[in-house]
């Protein structure tokens, strides 16, 4: 019996959600454009400095919320998802030949505010910023494939070996546009960008690490600099308006 009443008010609540007059749902896809200090290119020189996290590209998928504060719709509270991959890969030789594979996983979580400029048209352009929670992981695998004979102990054993980041949570800020193009009264298309700065707070270094695992280590200690991950997030998908009343 509570089992049944917990679904019916459930069913409630998003009916009464979905039939609001304010609401736009988007879900959106598209490419991540890593920024120094998150992107860079390993080589012999720098494997070991950690002044880079050397991915190179990367992709975004996402979801968002939008609820009008005002009655012209134009000021609206936004809470939004996205799952961001990158990756980068490399082959240098040292004393050996290495092939160098990395990838990063950032989950986001913003809550923010957004303004619409003509939310009753054709065509919306919007800004916004969000405050967001940033949820890493990820790993790295080095392989060697012509060991050293030198006695050099960098890379000297043939094979790959495979090293996870340890999860770790930062929070940043992410400031962005873009347009809704009206497809009918209740389907839109979306163009946006997004810029994101992940670490602004909470920024942590920690010497040790569990035995095959590595910190993110972005804040400054001794001879290491602190580093800043950031990237442009640019993206395109598609908007649900429940009763907006736009032009076609």
């Amino acid at each position: 019996m509570k089992f049944k009443l917990i679904i019916v008010l459930t069913l409630v609540f998003c009916a009464g959600i979905l039939s609001q007059p304010k609401l736009v749902i988007g879900v959106t896809g598209g490419y991540n454009l890593p920024l120094p200090q998150l992107k860079g290119t390993i080589d012999s020189v720098n494997s070991t400095t950690g002044e880079s996290y050397w991915v190179k590209t990367g992709y975004n998928v996402g979801l968002s919320g939008k609820y009008a504060l005002d009655k012209k719709k134009k000021i609206r509270l936004v809470v939004s998802g996205s799952y961001n991959k990158f990756s980068g890969e490399e082959t240098y030789s040292h004393t050996n030949n290495v092939n160098f594979h990395t990838n990063m996983t950032i989950i986001s979580a913003g809550l923010g505010a957004e303004y619409s400029f003509s939310p009753r048209e054709k065509t919306a352009p919007f800004i916004g910023l969000d405050l967001t929670g940033n949820f890493f992981s990820g790993k790295t695998e080095v392989t060697v494939t012509a060991a050293s004979t030198s006695g050099n102990s960098d890379h000297n054993t043939l094979g790959t070996t495979t090293t996870n980041l340890t999860s770790v949570s930062r929070y940043g800020i992410a400031l962005g546009g873009g347009v809704d193009v009206a497809i009918n009264k209740s389907i839109g298309a979306l163009f946006g960008f997004k810029y994101h700065w992940d670490n602004l707070i909470n920024k942590q270094y920690n010497a040790t690490a569990a035995a095959g695992e590595y910190n993110l280590n972005d804040k400054e200690s001794g001879s290491l600099k602190g580093k800043n991950i950031m990237y442009f997030q640019i993206y395109l998908g598609i908007s649900f308006h429940f009763g907006q009343g736009r032009s076609k």
